[in-house]
C-alpha cells in the first residue's frame, strides 16, 4: 500500500505529560498530542456505460483499487482530500477507511457524533467531519474529510453559451471558422457578397474584433472553400485562387483561373488539392497545379479536410476530405481518402452503397476532435434516414469516414441547437469546439473526457 502524504504545515498542539499508576505498580505516560497521521480507503465500485456498435448503451461495474489513491492531509487547515478526482459514477456511499491517528477517533453521522470502528461503512457523498481526541481527553482536533468524485459524465461534452459575446449578428450569410496560432478567425460575406473577417483570442470568445471588409478579392468569394495552408489563408473567387496573411488583404495567386474549389491540405508534405478543370489536381506551391484523376461523381464544394500520420506507421500519412455532392437529392456527402504513398484518391464508399455514409445536411459541418470525425448541421437533404431535424443528432466516424453513426458518447450537442436552421461556423482548437451562429450567439464545448 502506498504511504499517504502528510503535510505537517504547523506544529501540533502542545503536549503535556501525566503520570498514573497501574494496578501492578508500573508507571505509564499519557500524552495529549493529537493528530490524524495517515488515511486511505478500501476498494470501491465504479459503474461504466459504453455505447455498443448498434448504438445502444450497456452498463457494467468494476472494482477500483482505491487503496492506491493519494490523499493529502493538511494539518494547518484540518482538511483531508484527494486532489485527483475519482472516476465518474464511483460509489462512495459505503466506504471502508484505513486511519492512523494519535488519539481517539470519532465522526459525525448527520448531527450525531459517534465513535469510529474499522468496520464502519461511511457515506462520503458529502464531506464528513472527524474528530481526534487526545488520550487524556483534554485536547481534540477536527478534520473535514472529502472523497472527490468527477461529477460530469466523461462520455459527453459540456457546452456553454458565452454571454455578452459581441460576435457580429446578421453580417455573415455563410460563415467559415479557421484557427491560426492563438486566434479564431471567422470569414463570411454579407448579402451583397462583400467579404469580412472578425477574430477573437482562443482564450476569450466574448470580445470580437470589429469586422473588417476584404480588399483585393472580387465580391461573391466562395467562403466555404477557405483553407489555412501553412501560415496563409486561401480561398476561391471567380475561378481564381487568392492568398492572404490576415484573411483581410487578398492577392491573386498566379494563373489559377480554373480552380473551382479547394479540397484538402497536408501541411506536413506542403501539398494541397483542388478541383481544377474537372480533376482533383495537386500543388506544392499553390500556384502550379498538376492535373489528376477525374472523379466519377461531380464534386460541388469542399467541406473539410484532415491529415495525420498512420498509427501503425508514422512515416505514412492519410489525408481525408469531405465534399458536398452536386445533386442536393444525394443522401450522403462525399468522403475521399488518400495515403501519402498512393497516387490516387479513393471515394471511401460510393453513393448508394452505404446507409451509414456521411449525411448530406444543410450547412454541413465536419470536424476532427478527440481522435474521431464528427458531422452535424441543419436539416437532412435527400432521402437520408431519420433523424432529419436540424441538429437532432451528431454523426461520429471511427473508421476514417467509412461509416457515420449517431452517437452521444463524446461530442454530444446541446438541446439549444435542436431545430436551428440558420447558418453557423464551427472550428476546434484541440480542446474546445466552437460554434458561432449568424444570429450572433457564440457557444463553446469541451469533451469531459479530455
Amino acid at each position: 500500500m502506498k504511504k499517504i502524504a502528510i503535510s505537517l504545515i504547523c506544529a501540533l498542539v502542545a503536549s503535556t505529560t501525566l503520570t498514573s499508576c497501574l494496578p501492578d505498580g508500573e508507571e505509564t505516560e499519557l500524552t495529549s498530542t493529537v493528530a490524524l497521521l495517515s488515511f486511505s480507503i478500501n476498494d470501491l465500485k465504479t459503474r461504466h456505460t459504453i455505447t455498443l456498435a448498434n448504438g445502444k448503451d450497456s452498463t457494467y461495474t468494476t472494482i477500483m483499487a482505491a487503496r492506491n489513491i493519494r490523499f493529502t492531509i493538511d494539518q494547518a487547515q484540518g482538511l483531508v482530500y484527494n486532489s485527483d478526482s475519482i472516476a465518474y459514477a464511483t460509489d462512495v456511499t459505503r466506504v471502508i477507511l484505513n486511519i492512523g491517528a494519535d488519539g481517539y477517533i470519532s465522526y459525525y453521522k448527520g448531527d450525531e457524533k459517534v465513535g469510529y470502528s474499522e468496520e464502519d461503512s461511511i457515506d462520503f457523498t458529502h464531506p464528513v467531519k472527524f474528530t481526534i481526541t487526545s488520550y487524556d481527553e483534554k485536547f481534540s482536533r477536527d478534520y473535514l474529510i472529502s472523497i472527490n468524485v468527477h461529477q460530469v459524465d466523461p462520455r459527453t461534452t459540456s457546452w456553454r453559451q458565452l454571454e455578452d459575446a459581441n460576435f457580429p449578428a446578421g453580417l455573415f450569410a455563410a460563415p467559415k471558422a479557421l484557427v491560426k496560432e492563438s486566434l479564431l478567425y471567422v470569414l463570411g460575406t454579407d448579402g451583397e457578397g462583400r467579404g469580412y473577417t472578425t477574430t477573437t483570442a482562443l482564450g476569450d470568445g466574448v470580445q470580437w474584433s470589429s469586422p473588417v471588409e476584404w480588399t483585393g478579392v472580387p465580391a461573391g468569394a466562395d467562403v466555404a472553400s477557405a483553407q489555412l495552408v501553412g501560415d496563409a489563408f486561401y480561398l476561391v473567387a471567380d475561378g481564381a485562387l487568392y492568398r492572404s496573411a490576415d484573411a483581410i488583404a487578398w492577392t491573386a495567386v498566379g494563373n489559377t483561373q480554373s480552380v473551382s474549389t479547394l479540397l484538402a491540405v497536408d501541411n506536413d508534405t506542403h501539398t494541397a488539392w483542388a478541383m481544377v478543370e474537372g480533376t482533383i489536381a495537386s500543388s506544392t506551391d499553390m500556384s502550379a497545379w498538376q492535373l489528376g484523376q477525374q472523379p466519377k461523381r461531380a464534386i460541388k464544394a469542399g467541406v473539410a479536410s484532415f491529415s495525420e500520420p498512420l498509427r501503425t506507421n508514422a512515416n505514412i500519412s492519410r489525408t481525408l476530405f469531405v465534399a458536398t455532392p452536386e445533386a442536393e437529392s444525394d443522401t450522403c456527402a462525399q468522403v475521399w481518402s488518400k495515403l501519402s504513398t498512393d497516387s490516387c484518391w479513393v471515394e471511401v464508399v460510393p453513393q448508394g452503397t452505404n446507409i451509414y455514409g456521411c449525411p448530406n445536411l444543410e450547412h454541413l459541418a465536419v470536424i476532427h476532435y478527440a481522435g474521431k470525425m464528427y458531422a452535424f448541421g441543419g436539416k437532412g437533404l435527400g432521402n437520408r434516414q431519420q433523424p432529419l431535424e436540424a441538429f437532432s443528432a451528431c454523426y461520429e466516424s471511427r473508421d476514417n469516414g467509412v461509416t457515420w453513426r449517431v452517437r452521444n458518447n463524446v461530442l454530444s450537442l446541446p438541446e439549444a441547437f435542436k431545430g436551428r436552421e440558420e447558418a453557423f461556423a464551427t472550428a476546434t482548437d484541440g480542446t474546445y469546439v466552437w460554434v458561432m451562429w449568424s444570429t450572433g450567439d457564440v457557444w463553446r464545448g469541451r469533451w469531459n473526457g479530455l
